[in-house]
């Protein structure tokens, strides 16, 4: 392990108060923020080697400046990515990141966001339910704090010499972003009739339901003489210009040289591109009672046009949304359910469904995700993921985590159960060919359980043996695991026709540990999320807007398209989350459409982009 030091710089100014700002260096006097002895890099190799800045004393602040700008020389002759993330001990996948592709024995920089929140409030208001909201200055911030920062780390995927690249200079710069002031007193109610925020203005927002409906128009104009991204497909999505396999009438994985693929009923390779939680309506409610007064407009119950997209629900909230003693009923409502009567009129949801294969079609995603809605899978136009899981099976007593105690797979009555939940799916998809496969839970709490290997064992081998005695024809694509001991990950390798991760991250950053089955991996969940078009937290990884979200897209499936083990990645979600919170408070800018049903243009044509090369970008062909 090698230590080298590195002097970071920032650009200071001082205001005419003597409060220090950050400006441009074309107009501030530098000034080293740290002594050049007072950092130092460590220099680390393994699956993912690379180079660790870090405060000789342990904690670094870089408070302040709105950018964090690195430059780094690439020290071969072949293309490069480097990574970077600040780490803080921030909640899982949010925290500032950057990344930059570096040419062959060439230079880049990464230009990293340290300032997400582009608004503050005059003074503290309370607003509930929310992981995301506008603050008063002082508050503790929805994001991450830059004051305590623990390292800052870049690197690169296995297989590279850590010493490849080099980093020549790190800076806190550029002039201090202003922010745009609410005034508390004026603020409520800030969600308009249509689940949008009222006290700003971007592109795309609706206005009027005649605005609505042309959208839907012009769309299906536009679907209707668009091309397919990549033509040289079969009717699954597979890749029907590619080495030809066995057809066996269903999905299945098989390694080709070197790389794990799915091959598709017809017997054609195929990378699965896919998209979560896809449904028309009542998947995005977010709770009304106690906080009325944020809506601006609300339909009666009785409604007949919309009353019907009201709801009574319990959830015992660890985020202190109402009680966390008890499940209290409140109301809540459901936004998109609306705006798709406005926008499609009557029919709406037999059309959303087609429309929703259509999208697909045009945009280039070949799957649909985990949660979705049945009734478009049952139309049998796009591959889809069947979502079961263990819910009201028996519990384990000595394990818990943030989903609760893990299920006891050893009780007699899980299996029961467990098996009359997959008869019932198998009575409607047990020998149909669109199934790609079969996920069972999300995220399990496998982090510090007491003798990991053997619960794991336990639990994937009796969902194994379950899933073959119902549906023998369909893959087994594991929990999706989040986090967890590394015991899990090689117990999951043996029985899993697919190890499912969500990954949360810049790049599909995580591998099977050593001492695994070679096993295939499917990246269940990722997404990035920005700021600039109306909505209050930009989900787990944060981009700066939506050309860089999109970017930030493209590069992670380009990324997974080149890992041999990985043979898809699916985005969560279709649809953003409830500016006000869903269920659990989550209110992420994460969608392919926003709450009005509108595509966010900048991620359709980075999909587009990515079907065009995906496979030839698979194959090195």
């Amino acid at each position: 392990m090698a230590t080298d030091r590195i002097a970071f710089v920032a650009v200071f100014a001082l205001g005419v108060t003597g409060a220090a700002s950050f400006a441009s260096s074309a107009a501030a006097q530098n000034r080293t923020i740290w002594p050049d002895d007072g950092v130092e890099i460590e220099t680390v190799g393994g699956k993912f080697p690379g180079q660790h800045v870090k405060a000789k004393n342990g904690v670094l602040d870089i408070s302040g400046a709105p950018e964090l700008v690195t430059t780094l020389s690439n020290r071969t002759d072949k293309a490069a990515q480097v990574l970077l993330y600040v780490h803080n001990g921030s909640p899982q996948g949010l925290t500032p990141t950057g990344s930059v592709t570096l040419p062959p024995c060439g230079t880049g920089v990464i230009v990293c966001d340290l300032n997400p929140e582009p608004w503050v409030l005059d003074k503290p208001l309370e607003l509930v339910g929310m992981s995301g909201r506008p603050m008063a200055e002082g508050e503790k911030s929805t994001f991450y704090s830059l004051k305590s920062v623990s390292s800052i780390d870049y690197f690169r995927f296995e297989g590279e010499d850590p010493k490849a690249f080099e980093i020549v200079s790190v800076e806190l710069m550029g002039d201090e972003r202003p922010r745009k002031v609410f005034h508390a007193d004026s603020f409520l109610p800030f969600v308009d009739g249509y689940g949008q925020f009222m006290h700003l203005e971007w592109p795309g927002k609706v206005h009027s339901d005649e605005e609505l409906r042309r959208r839907a128009e012009e769309e299906d104009a536009w679907l209707a003489s668009v091309g397919i991204p990549f033509p040289d497909i079969d009717a699954f999505g597979g890749w029907a210009a590619g080495p030809k396999r066995e057809a066996t009438g269903f999905f299945r994985v098989e390694k080709m040289d070197g790389k794990w693929w799915f091959v598709d009923p017809l017997g054609n390779l195929f990378w699965s591109s896919g998209i979560d939680c896809i449904h028309a309506n009542g998947s995005e409610f977010t709770g009304v009672s106690g906080r009325e007064n944020y809506f601006s407009w609300l339909p009666a119950k009785d409604d007949p046009r919309f009353g019907m997209f009201w709801d009574v629900w319990k959830w015992k909230s660890w985020r202190g949304y109402y009680s966390k003693e008890e499940n209290i009923p409140y109301d809540v409502i459901d936004f998109p359910g609306m705006n798709l009567v406005r926008k499609y009129g009557d029919g709406w949801r037999e059309k959303y469904r087609e429309l929703a294969h259509r999208r697909l079609r045009a945009w280039g995603v070949n799957t649909i995700g985990n949660w979705s809605s049945v009734d478009i899978c049952k139309l049998r136009k796009t591959p889809y993921t069947l979502c079961l899981d263990t819910r009201g099976t028996p519990r384990r007593k000595d394990t818990d985590g943030r989903w609760g105690p893990l299920p006891d797979a050893e009780s007699p009555e899980f299996e029961t159960k467990f098996r009359e939940r997959v008869r019932k799916a198998a009575a409607w998809m047990k020998d149909d060919p669109w199934c790609l496969g079969v996920f069972v839970d999300n995220e399990l709490s496998w982090k510090r359980v007491p003798d990991a290997a053997a619960v794991a064992e336990a639990y994937y081998s009796t969902v194994k043996r379950i899933l073959r005695e119902e549906l023998p024809n369909h893959l087994y694509l594991g929990d999706r695991i989040g986090w967890g001991d590394p015991e899990v990950y090689r117990v999951a390798s043996r029985f899993c026709d697919v190890v499912s991760l969500n990954i949360y991250s810049r790049a599909p950053d995580h591998d099977l540990p050593e001492g695994s089955e070679d096993a295939p991996m499917l990246v269940g969940e990722f997404h990035f999320g920005a700021l600039d078009r109306g909505m209050l937290h930009t989900g787990l990884v944060t981009a700066r807007d939506q050309e860089e979200r999109a970017r930030c897209y493209l590069e992670y499936l380009r990324q997974s398209a080149t890992r041999p083990r990985i043979v898809g990645a699916h985005w969560f979600q279709w649809r953003d989350q409830p500016l006000t919170g869903r269920f659990d408070c989550e209110n992420f800018q994460c969608g392919f459409v926003d709450v009005a049903d509108t595509p966010y243009p900048e991620l359709v044509d980075a999909a587009r982009q990515f079907a065009s090369e995906m496979y030839p970008l698979r194959s090195g062909k």
